[in-house]
């Protein structure tokens, strides 16, 4: 069995002001590099054998400070970016209802159906995290994978991992610096040890934040 531990990257600066990131590229905040190290230190004693990683700034500052520890290299893919959120990246979700009152009603009504415009499906985010799973699973006949990405795609990992519908998509809560732990196997259904653990992170405290759509 391959063992993914999907680690949400540190709060970013934008994180910190309800602006939507999607694939944008914002950096870390002081806080976000605190619970990225704090990551870090958890996953110490953990034995470890790779470490993926988004290719977005955010995600892949977390991920250096994870490997580092290590002596292992990291190795980034647009696989693990985040949900492209169209024309609302950039935006905070005040700004969202002041320019798109009519698309935020109906993205508020059926996030499924009614993406911001310009923005990926869900379907497609799903999709492109299956494919980076049957990747690993086929490189890898097993050991335990450290992959540093974003709330959108750990929760599309989670969709392939339950068989689930994008409905199940916005039922997932992930904090900045949280661990997600799902096993994939090549002959058998996956098994998720973990959702969303954030004990490493009490002492930092400020760990909950707005979770992007």
């Amino acid at each position: 069995m391959v063992k993914l531990i999907l680690v949400r990257h540190g709060q970013t600066t934008w994180n910190a002001e309800d602006r939507l990131q999607g694939q944008l590229d914002p950096e870390l905040s002081e806080l976000g590099l605190r619970q990225a190290a704090a990551a870090a230190d958890a996953l110490a004693g953990e034995r470890v054998d790779a470490v993926y990683s988004s290719d977005l700034r955010r995600a892949l500052t977390t991920a250096l400070l994870i490997a580092e520890k290590r002596g292992l290299p990291v190795d980034a893919t647009p696989l693990l970016r985040e949900v492209n959120l169209g024309a609302w990246q950039g935006l905070t979700l005040v700004e969202v209802q002041a320019r798109y009152p009519t698309e935020y009603a109906a993205y508020r009504e059926d996030s499924v159906a009614n993406r911001p415009p310009g923005a990926e499906r869900l379907e497609d985010l799903i999709d492109r995290a299956r494919r980076f799973i049957e990747t690993v699973v086929a490189d890898c006949a097993a050991g335990n994978i450290v992959v540093v990405a974003h709330g959108g795609i750990i929760r599309g990992a989670l969709c392939c991992a339950l068989d689930g519908a994008p409905t199940l998509y916005r039922r997932v809560k992930l904090d900045n610096g949280g661990f997600t732990t799902i096993g994939f196997s090549s002959s058998g259904p996956p098994h998720i040890f973990a959702v969303n653990e954030t004990c490493h992170l009490r002492e930092i405290g400020e760990t909950e934040t707005v979770q992007e759509l």
